[in-house]
Protein backbone atom coordinates (compact mmCIF):
# COMPACT_ATOMS: atom_id res chain seq x y z
CA UNK A 1 0.00 0.00 0.00
CA UNK A 2 2.90 2.34 0.64
CA UNK A 3 4.57 1.86 -2.83
CA UNK A 4 1.65 2.77 -4.42
CA UNK A 5 0.95 5.92 -2.52
CA UNK A 6 4.23 6.77 -3.44
CA UNK A 7 3.90 6.55 -6.68
CA UNK A 8 0.61 8.11 -6.66
CA UNK A 9 2.66 11.19 -4.99
CA UNK A 10 5.39 10.76 -7.92
CA UNK A 11 2.68 10.94 -11.06
CA UNK A 12 0.94 14.04 -9.43
CA UNK A 13 4.68 15.55 -9.21
CA UNK A 14 5.65 14.76 -12.70
CA UNK A 15 2.30 16.52 -13.84
CA UNK A 16 2.98 19.28 -11.83
CA UNK A 17 6.08 19.68 -13.46
CA UNK A 18 4.86 19.29 -16.78
CA UNK A 19 2.29 21.88 -16.38
CA UNK A 20 4.98 24.19 -14.90
CA UNK A 21 7.29 23.76 -17.39
CA UNK A 22 4.89 23.92 -20.56
CA UNK A 23 3.53 27.43 -18.68
CA UNK A 24 6.72 28.66 -17.99
CA UNK A 25 8.28 28.29 -21.83
CA UNK A 26 5.07 29.94 -23.12
CA UNK A 27 6.03 32.87 -21.01
CA UNK A 28 9.83 32.87 -21.64
CA UNK A 29 12.41 33.39 -24.01
CA UNK A 30 14.46 31.16 -22.38
CA UNK A 31 13.11 27.32 -24.45
CA UNK A 32 11.38 24.93 -23.77
CA UNK A 33 10.83 21.95 -21.40
CA UNK A 34 10.80 18.61 -22.35
CA UNK A 35 7.48 17.06 -20.56
CA UNK A 36 7.58 13.74 -21.27
CA UNK A 37 11.56 13.70 -21.03
CA UNK A 38 10.64 14.02 -17.36
CA UNK A 39 7.83 11.85 -17.18
CA UNK A 40 10.10 9.29 -18.31
CA UNK A 41 12.77 10.15 -15.44
CA UNK A 42 10.16 10.11 -12.90
CA UNK A 43 8.64 7.07 -14.12
CA UNK A 44 12.58 5.41 -14.06
CA UNK A 45 12.77 6.73 -10.77
CA UNK A 46 9.46 4.98 -9.44
CA UNK A 47 10.27 1.71 -10.92
CA UNK A 48 13.82 1.53 -9.26
CA UNK A 49 12.13 2.86 -6.14
CA UNK A 50 9.73 0.02 -6.92
CA UNK A 51 11.99 -2.83 -7.32
CA UNK A 52 14.60 -1.05 -4.41
CA UNK A 53 11.18 -2.21 -1.98
CA UNK A 54 10.42 -5.35 -3.18
CA UNK A 55 13.96 -6.41 -2.60
CA UNK A 56 14.63 -5.22 0.31
CA UNK A 57 11.20 -6.99 2.10
CA UNK A 58 12.91 -10.12 0.96
CA UNK A 59 16.34 -9.62 2.65
CA UNK A 60 16.42 -10.84 5.59
CA UNK A 61 20.43 -11.22 6.72
CA UNK A 62 23.77 -10.25 5.12
CA UNK A 63 23.95 -13.73 3.79
CA UNK A 64 20.63 -12.99 1.43
CA UNK A 65 22.28 -9.06 0.94
CA UNK A 66 25.36 -9.64 -0.05
CA UNK A 67 25.29 -13.66 -1.97
CA UNK A 68 21.63 -13.40 -2.53
CA UNK A 69 21.32 -16.32 -0.42
CA UNK A 70 23.73 -18.47 -2.20
CA UNK A 71 20.92 -18.89 -4.50
CA UNK A 72 22.78 -17.68 -7.49
CA UNK A 73 24.65 -19.58 -10.14
CA UNK A 74 28.47 -18.79 -11.02
CA UNK A 75 27.47 -17.96 -14.30
CA UNK A 76 24.88 -15.11 -13.18
CA UNK A 77 27.39 -13.98 -10.85
CA UNK A 78 30.28 -14.03 -13.82
CA UNK A 79 27.23 -11.61 -15.57
CA UNK A 80 26.55 -9.23 -12.76
CA UNK A 81 30.34 -9.06 -12.62
CA UNK A 82 30.79 -8.54 -16.42
CA UNK A 83 27.84 -5.97 -16.48
CA UNK A 84 29.22 -3.79 -12.81
CA UNK A 85 32.37 -4.10 -15.42
CA UNK A 86 31.20 -3.10 -18.63
CA UNK A 87 28.76 -0.23 -17.51
CA UNK A 88 28.27 2.46 -19.60
CA UNK A 89 29.90 4.97 -16.00
CA UNK A 90 33.37 2.83 -16.67
CA UNK A 91 32.35 3.48 -20.17
CA UNK A 92 32.66 7.19 -20.37
CA UNK A 93 34.81 7.85 -17.84
CA UNK A 94 37.32 5.70 -19.28
CA UNK A 95 36.89 7.29 -22.67
CA UNK A 96 36.76 11.33 -20.70
CA UNK A 97 39.98 10.37 -19.46
CA UNK A 98 41.53 9.13 -22.77
CA UNK A 99 39.99 12.31 -24.24
CA UNK A 100 41.24 14.97 -21.49
CA UNK A 101 44.82 12.85 -20.83
CA UNK A 102 45.79 11.37 -24.42
CA UNK A 103 48.61 8.36 -23.87
CA UNK A 104 48.22 8.56 -20.26
CA UNK A 105 44.78 8.25 -20.28
CA UNK A 106 45.05 5.02 -22.64
CA UNK A 107 47.67 3.42 -19.77
CA UNK A 108 45.33 4.12 -17.24
CA UNK A 109 42.22 2.16 -18.69
CA UNK A 110 44.72 -0.72 -20.11
CA UNK A 111 45.49 -0.92 -16.06
CA UNK A 112 42.18 -0.64 -15.24
CA UNK A 113 40.73 -3.44 -17.40
CA UNK A 114 43.84 -5.85 -16.46
CA UNK A 115 43.23 -5.09 -12.89
CA UNK A 116 39.37 -5.70 -12.49
CA UNK A 117 39.60 -9.52 -13.07
CA UNK A 118 42.62 -9.66 -11.03
CA UNK A 119 40.64 -8.10 -7.86
CA UNK A 120 37.88 -10.48 -8.93
CA UNK A 121 40.17 -13.40 -8.82
CA UNK A 122 41.57 -12.08 -5.11
CA UNK A 123 38.32 -11.35 -3.15
CA UNK A 124 36.08 -13.45 -4.89
CA UNK A 125 36.26 -16.61 -2.61
CA UNK A 126 36.55 -14.07 0.66
CA UNK A 127 33.44 -12.11 -0.29
CA UNK A 128 31.34 -15.54 -0.66
CA UNK A 129 32.48 -16.62 2.96
CA UNK A 130 31.89 -13.30 4.22
CA UNK A 131 28.32 -13.91 5.44
CA UNK A 132 29.34 -17.22 7.24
Amino acid sequence: MTILRYSVLLALSASACVVSTESFAARSDVGTGNGVAILFFLAFVAGTLAITYWAAKRTKSTDDFYAAGGEITAFQNGLAIAGDFMSAGAFLGLTALVFSSGFDGLVYAVGYSTGMPIVVFLLATRLRKLGK
